[in-house]
C-alpha cells in the first residue's frame, strides 16, 4: 500500500535554476516544461520557488532569491505513504528528495503521487462518491469574474464550475486562470472584449476565461481513474457528472487526504483460516483490505476479524467455496455466511450481554464473489445498527 521508497516514484532528473535567475525567466522555464515548482540550489542548501509566488511578484525582472523558500525535504528511502503525510503536513505541493548526505537526488510532486495512484489497486476499489465533495459550487456563464473570485475566497476553494441555463457543465474557472489571464495577462484586458463596452476586468463574464472542454468523470468512476486524469492532463480537480450535470468534484487534496487516512487508520487483526488457492491469494487480500477498511470506517472500532474458508466439491467434482466472516466490534459479534446455492434465513443468537448476528449473503460459484458477499453482508449489518443508534441518539 504505497510502501515503496519515494525515490521510485519521484522525478530524478531535476531542472534547477540559480538564485540570480529573473522571475520572468523562471516563469518561462515553468511554462515551457509545464512545471509548478523549481528547485533553486544555493551553495549547500536547497530552495524552492512555486509558480503562484512568481506570478504575484511585483517586479518580474527581480531575481527569484527574493521569493524562494527553504522547503521540507523528503528522504529518498521514505515509504511513499509517509512522504504523502509529510507533504500534507508541510503544506507543499512538491518536495525535494535527498540522500543520506542531504544531496538532491529528485523531486516528488502531487502529480507523481497521482501517477502512482492511477496504477493502485486500492484506489481502483474506491468509487468517487465515497470522497467527492457533493453539490459543488457552480456559477452561471454570464456571472462576472469578480463573483467567481469572491466565491472562491469565501468558500476557500481553488475552482468553481460554470454551468448553462440547464445546469449542464459548461466550463471551469480556477484561481490560476484569474491570476494568469487577469492579473498577469499576455494581452491587455482593461476594457470589455466587445466593441462599445467599457467594463472593468473583474466585471467581465467568466465565459472569457473559463477552461472548456473540461476533463470530467461519471459518478461510477473510481479514484484510480481520477488520479490518471489529474496526472495526464495536469489538473487539480475533476468534476463528477451525471448526464452532464455536476454532482460532485474530486480534487488532488481529496485523494491525498484519503491516502493519508489509510496510513492513520487503526490496524485490525485479520485471521484467515482454511485452504486458499495461490491464484486467488493476491486478489483475496486486496478485497479483504478494502472491505475491512470500510468496516472500520462504519463501526469506528473493530477488535478482530476472522475469515473461514472451506473448499468443497459438488457431485460433479467441481470445486467451490463456503466462506464465513466473523467480525467483533465492542457491541456485537457479526457472522455472515456465503456459499453457492440458495439463501439461508437470518438467525439471532443471544450470548450473554453481547449478540451474535448471523446472516447469509448471496450465493455464487466464484470464490471472489462469495468472499465479497460475506464481507458485504457484515458491512450491511454494521451499517443498519449504526443507523438505529443514530436514530436513537446513540453513537459509535
Amino acid at each position: 500500500m504505497f510502501d515503496e521508497p519515494v525515490i521510485e516514484i519521484s522525478t530524478r532528473e531535476v531542472t534547477a535554476i540559480p538564485p540570480d535567475t529573473s522571475i520572468a525567466k523562471a516563469i518561462g522555464v515553468m511554462e515551457k516544461n509545464n512545471f509548478h515548482n523549481l528547485v533553486v540550489p544555493d551553495r549547500d542548501k536547497i530552495y524552492l520557488v512555486n509558480i503562484q509566488d512568481l506570478l504575484v511578484a511585483s517586479n518580474p525582472e527581480s531575481n527569484v532569491d527574493g521569493v524562494m523558500f527553504k522547503p521540507h525535504c523528503v528522504y529518498k528511502d521514505t515509504p511513499t505513504i509517509d512522504a504523502i503525510c509529510e507533504l500534507m503536513d508541510s503544506g507543499q505541493r512538491a518536495a525535494p528528495v535527498v540522500d543520506d548526505d542531504d544531496k538532491l537526488v529528485g523531486i516528488v510532486t502531487e502529480y507523481d503521487i497521482m501517477r502512482r495512484g492511477a496504477e493502485s489497486l486500492i484506489l481502483k476499489d474506491v468509487g468517487v462518491t465515497e470522497i467527492m465533495t457533493r453539490n459543488p459550487v457552480c456559477i452561471a456563464e454570464t456571472d462576472s469574474i469578480g463573483k467567481a473570485r469572491s466565491i472562491m475566497r469565501k468558500n476557500n476553494i481553488g475552482r468553481v464550475l460554470v454551468v448553462d441555463a440547464n445546469n449542464k457543465l459548461k466550463g471551469i474557472v480556477t484561481g490560476g486562470d484569474i491570476l494568469k489571464k487577469i492579473y498577469k495577462p499576455k494581452r491587455k484586458m482593461t476594457v470589455g472584449e466587445v466593441k462599445g463596452e467599457n467594463i472593468p476586468r473583474m466585471g467581465q463574464s467568466v465565459s472569457l476565461i473559463l477552461s472548456s472542454p473540461v476533463r470530467t468523470a461519471d459518478v461510477g468512476a473510481n479514484l484510480a481513474e481520477i488520479a490518471n486524469l489529474m496526472q495526464k492532463y495536469d489538473i487539480r480537480g475533476v468534476p463528477i457528472l451525471r448526464e452532464g450535470v455536476p454532482k460532485g468534484i474530486v480534487t488532488i487534496q481529496d485523494i491525498m487526504k484519503y491516502l493519508r487516512g489509510l496510513k492513520e487508520e487503526p490496524k485490525v487483526k485479520v485471521e484467515l483460516q482454511g485452504a486458499l488457492d495461490e491464484d486467488y491469494k493476491e486478489l483475496a487480500e486486496r478485497v479483504i483490505e478494502t472491505e475491512v477498511r470500510k468496516m472500520v470506517k462504519i463501526a469506528k472500532r473493530v477488535h478482530w476479524i476472522k475469515i473461514v474458508i472451506k473448499k468443497e466439491r459438488d457431485r460433479g467434482g467441481t470445486s467451490y467455496y463456503k466462506i464465513s466472516a466473523h467480525v467483533k466490534t465492542p457491541d456485537k459479534l457479526y457472522v455472515a455466511q456465503s456459499e453457492p446455492g440458495g439463501v439461508q434465513s437470518q438467525t439471532m443468537i443471544a450470548q450473554g450481554a453481547a449478540e451474535v448476528e448471523v446472516r447469509a449473503g448471496k450465493r455464487r460459484w466464484d470464490f471472489i464473489d462469495v468472499l465479497k458477499d460475506a464481507l458485504l453482508s457484515v458491512e450491511g449489518q454494521i451499517e443498519e445498527d449504526k443507523k438505529k443508534r443514530l436514530k436513537n441518539g446513540r453513537y459509535f
